[in-house]
């Protein structure tokens, strides 16, 4: 019995080995691969687009938080700019405010107006002349009583005025030019003598022409204010000795020129250079504006948007101007498919409104930064005693 019965066993064993097999090996059906890829194609373009998207909204925060960056530095450097205005000329005469400085360096003839903003335009645009001394002391005028070849006898001593100084005379005769000059001999310097080397007199200020001794540095330099025909312009004639103030702006003054070149925000120093020494502060600036503050009433205070201005009119005296308002429009970098600013940026607390041109400025993202800036040198200095 045992033998018939084993070969059974053993074939159905066989048998149900071989369909396992057989049903292995059967796979995947056409329509299965073509839904697999199908379903793989569909994840895919999802990702795809949730990439896009994500990318596209990567762009547009980081251009707009560059563009933010660059709006903050922009208003922060030329209001830190326009604080020091007037430092070392904030107590002049108010008459003499705005007169014609003549100035030479090195030969390089210039004029600027003495003022501590100057608000002007180039090609459309505007320019911001901030004009700031470097001196440590908050000094008034020293008057001089003569001055004769380049030497000012002053009226009490001089000191505060050390060779290197740069200095801006004005003369009591005239009220339309000023002069600026360095000190090549002042306080504490000493003249070359037969035996050696002798004080200066402490009442003279000398604006030679030849080399001296630095007071700052020590080193021996030669002047670079000193040149032209018109170093002697505050001497007096033979009927008067000429009177008049000098105003300290210490060794290194700045006339900064804030303008736009492209979608950068630039500066030079007027005093020393030309606009071919730009240095660029900010990228993606698209304007900037300023507008004086102007005490209309003498009141003391700027009373309404009346008072706002970016041009003075004729027969305007500078210490009534308090404040400057400045406000700097930038642009995010990111050109947007959709319109996503409708109207055009505003200033001056929603009063004024920026100029926009061209067909795709809707595009963009902008946003203004604005400040009120007052001129603290000029109205410490134009207080009365």
């Amino acid at each position: 019995m045992k033998t018939t019965s084993m070969p059974r066993l053993q074939r159905s064993r066989h048998t149900g080995c071989g369909q396992v097999q057989r049903r292995s090996q059967a796979g995947f059906s056409i329509i299965e691969i073509l839904v697999g890829v199908a379903i793989g194609m569909a994840s895919m373009l999802v990702i795809y687009q949730l990439y896009g998207v994500s990318e596209k909204q990567r762009r547009t925060v980081s251009a707009v938080t560059d563009a933010q960056t660059a709006g903050a530095l922009a208003l922060f450097s030329i209001e830190r700019d326009i604080r020091s205005a007037g430092l070392g000329f904030a107590a002049m005469e108010a008459r003499h405010l705005g007169c014609s400085v003549q100035a030479n360096n090195n030969g390089r003839a210039f004029t600027f107006p003495l003022v501590p903003v100057r608000i002007a335009a180039s090609e459309g645009r505007t320019q911001l002349w901030v004009l700031s001394g470097s001196t440590a002391n908050m000094v008034s005028g020293s008057r001089y009583e003569a001055s004769a070849n380049g030497v000012l006898s002053m009226e009490k001593s001089n000191a505060g005025l050390h060779a290197g100084d740069v200095a801006v005379g004005t003369s009591d005769s005239d009220s339309r030019d000023c002069l600026m000059m360095e000190i090549t001999a002042g306080a504490g310097s000493t003249v070359a003598t037969d035996t050696g080397s002798a004080s200066y007199p402490s009442n003279r200020v000398s604006q030679g022409t030849g080399s001296y001794t630095n007071f700052y540095t020590g080193s021996e330099v030669a002047p670079r204010f000193n040149h032209g025909g018109r170093r002697n312009m505050l001497d007096g004639g033979t009927t008067s000795l000429g009177e008049g103030a000098l105003y300290n702006l210490g060794p290194d003054p700045q006339l900064h020129v804030w303008s736009l070149e492209g979608q950068e925000l630039v500066y030079y120093n007027h005093l020393n250079e030309t606009s071919t020494g730009s240095v660029a502060v900010a990228h993606d600036v698209l304007s900037f504006q300023a507008e004086y503050g102007y005490d209309l009433n003498g009141d003391g205070q700027i009373d309404g948007n009346d008072q706002w201005t970016a041009t003075l009119s004729s027969g305007s005296t500078w210490d009534r101007v308090l404040a400057v308002r400045l406000a700097v429009l930038v642009r995010s970098s990111q050109y947007e498919r959709d319109e996503v600013t409708q109207d055009p940026p505003r200033w001056a607390n929603g009063s004024k409104q920026f100029d926009m041109t061209g067909d795709g400025w809707k595009h963009y993202r902008y946003r203004v930064y604005e400040s009120v800036i007052p001129l603290r040198n000029t109205l410490w200095g134009q207080q009365a005693p």
